[in-house]
């Protein structure tokens, strides 16, 4: 079943391919043909996986939980740090830096960057991974207690 999310803009989502054909011939191209009786040039249709929940749910876990448990406890030299502050220390520590290589003109060679890793587009596996080195390392290195370890318990 689409969702009407304006009057411009439709959202819907697939399980398999029977429903998606129904949802194309029944809800979305008939909402493009009103656009279109309405005036509107062109439009664009973009299908992309559905973002897992439980991945959604790690994310408030992470920030709502751990960051601020850790950003209300930990101190380094005697300061308090921001949850903002404490999520990109644990990204440098827990995640694998992306190399990308760039062409530049006048350089026989690519020139090679490395950007930190993000927690952006994990895994339920990989963030669940993410999550539990986060908390050892603020268990052992910087001596918080948590209300809670279990993201799947965290709504």
């Amino acid at each position: 079943m689409a969702e009407a999310l304006s009057q411009y803009a439709l959202q819907t989502y697939f399980v398999d391919p029977d429903q998606a054909k129904a949802c194309i011939n029944q809800q979305i191209a008939p909402f493009c043909k009103a656009m279109w009786a309405n005036g509107e040039g062109r439009l664009t249709v973009t299908v992309e996986p559905e973002v897992d929940a439980k991945t959604v749910q790690q994310g408030r876990f992470l920030w709502g939980v751990v960051y601020q448990e850790i950003a209300h406890q930990a101190k380094v030299g005697g300061v308090l740090y921001t949850a903002e502050a404490w999520h990109q220390l644990m990204k440098r520590l827990h995640l694998p830096r992306k190399k990308t290589k760039t062409y530049v003109a006048g350089k026989k060679r690519p020139v090679v960057s490395t950007t930190i890793g993000t927690t952006k587009g994990l895994s339920v596996k990989k963030m669940s991974a993410y999550i539990e080195a986060v908390i050892a390392y603020a268990v052992t290195e910087l001596g918080v207690q948590f209300s809670s370890t279990r993201w799947e318990d965290y709504r």
